[in-house]
């Protein structure tokens, strides 16, 4: 925190959980080494320079001020090597092109672009396509016609949408249904920060999406 003539700005944390979102549900994104390429091509450190360095880097959808929080941001470290030999064994070795569909909002605007220059460097060709909230919210959000997106989720509990058949990440995992179960059913906190914890690691290793910061708040 610094003072300046009498004014002091605090920077501190949100439920904010910024993602590449993914469509595990359409190719070649339902094949976990194209994710498995995508996690490993994914600078976080430039991602939050584009924000004037403020934003905490996370590996999972989880907020790191919670208790049960652990950090697995490397659980893909920055390898662009390794995301070259996963898209080749992925059966890419030339890469392809997606499209990247944001929303209007500033830093899915800045991520974007930095995200197609991260993912052009292991050979994804990404087509950026700007849209209106109401158009995001038809064909991204409720239709699932899309690549990729970025947004930052800030609903309450939302690590549990990794469990819903028909979110628009078209994610299925038994694994994990059944460890959100242990959540929801724990009636032991310590217990419950463990089955929390696990449910992180299911979808960090899955690399579902692609996660990237955690939103900061800023106030004067």
């Amino acid at each position: 925190m610094s003072v300046v003539n009498g004014f002091a700005v605090v920077v501190g944390t949100t439920e904010g959980e910024v993602i590449l979102a993914t469509n595990n549900g359409k190719k070649p994104f339902d094949n976990l080494k194209v994710r498995q390429a995508m996690a490993h091509a994914i600078n976080r450190e430039e991602l939050i320079a584009a924000e004037s360095g403020f934003g905490t880097p996370i590996g999972s959808h989880f907020a790191p001020h919670n208790k049960a929080y652990i950090d697995l941001v490397k659980t893909y470290p920055l390898d662009t090597a390794a995301a070259k030999k996963l898209l080749t064994e992925a059966g890419y070795p030339d890469g392809f092109a997606a499209t990247l569909k944001l929303p209007p909002v500033g830093y899915a605007q800045r991520a974007g672009e930095v995200i197609a220059a991260q993912l052009g460097k292991i050979g994804i060709k990404v087509n950026i396509t700007q849209l209106q909230w109401p158009q995001w919210l038809a064909e991204v959000f409720k239709g699932k016609n899309y690549d990729l997106t970025i947004v930052a989720h800030t609903e309450a509990n939302d690590l549990d949408r990794y469990g819903r058949d028909d979110y628009y990440w078209d994610y299925h995992s038994d694994a994990f249904k059944a460890k959100w179960k242990q959540v929801i059913e724990a009636t032991d906190f310590a217990k419950r920060d463990e089955f929390l914890k696990e449910c992180q690691r299911i979808i960090a290793r899955d690399a579902v999406n692609g996660y990237l910061y955690q939103l900061a708040k800023i106030g004067v």
